[in-house]
């Protein structure tokens, strides 16, 4: 096969076991070595860098570049490739709307994320779905741009804040019954996948992706070797270049010894 020279990672179900709330250890060991021969890591997540910096994930795995916030902004230890950050006074006009009506949001920033704790019964309901490491009170926000902000609100308090986002066109997702996502662009993973591309000289037979989700599609779409995990959605496995085994049963690890990464 190619010689692989970079690994992009997705993380939830296929980094991380969500049923025992662990890394998946033979993956991390079987990337470890992957990375001693020189293949560069790149995490690339719908996470925050502040919530996987939070579980632990950089003291894991020696990454080499980040993508996150579902392809929101890439970076390496050195370097700002890119951020879709919204407009400065888009993010405020938002802010101040529901900071007017007593509702409480995730800002989330490059590397941090804050939180305006509202409603109590919504962030115990939010924080009870999604594991998440727990944001940084807002008082502790110093002005840092914004990537998205996450509105903690009931369906029947959209129409206001769509009108606003309309306004700015700000793109507004639901994404849970307690929760929508509000972003200035469409984020896509396979724009840090094509960004790390440009920045390291690579070319997508020398990448390997690894995921599970509908949103992993974009990023295999920009690599030879997409695989995905067998505990993946149907529409990702079709996808795929290689369907390896779940994420229980060490499908990471299995994968990289079967294409020959790894011994």
């Amino acid at each position: 096969m190619d010689k692989i020279k970079a690994i992009f990672l997705d993380f939830d179900w296929t980094l991380f076991d969500h049923k025992t709330r662990t890394f998946n250890e033979a993956g991390v060991r079987a990337l470890t070595e992957a990375h001693g021969k020189g293949i560069r890591l790149i995490i690339d997540s719908a996470r925050t860098y502040h919530s996987l910096r939070g579980l632990g994930t950089f003291e894991k795995i020696p990454f080499d570049g980040f993508v996150v916030s579902n392809g929101g902004a890439a970076f390496t230890k050195e370097e700002l490739l890119y951020a879709d950050f919204m407009e400065d006074e888009a993010r405020d006009e938002i802010l101040r709307y529901l900071d007017g009506r007593g509702i409480g949001y995730n800002l989330i920033c490059l590397k941090d994320t804050f939180i305006r704790e509202r409603d109590p019964n919504i962030i115990k309901d939010f924080y009870s779905v999604w594991y998440e490491p727990y944001p940084l009170p807002i008082s502790q926000w110093k002005g840092e741009r914004a990537l998205a902000i996450q509105a903690l609100m009931r369906e029947e308090e959209d129409p206001g804040l769509i009108a606003l986002t309309k306004k700015h066109g700000i793109r507004f997702s639901r994404f849970a019954d307690n929760a929508v996502e509000l972003t200035g662009t469409e984020f896509l993973k396979s724009k840090g996948v094509r960004t790390m591309y440009d920045h390291l000289g690579l070319l997508p037979e020398e990448a390997m992706a690894f995921g599970d989700d509908l949103n992993d599609i974009p990023m295999f779409r920009m690599v030879k070797y997409g695989i995905c995990l067998g505990n993946g959605k149907e529409e990702a496995k079709k996808e795929a270049y290689y369907v390896t085994d779940t994420i229980e049963n060490d499908g990471l690890s299995k994968a990289l010894r079967h294409f020959g990464v790894v011994s």
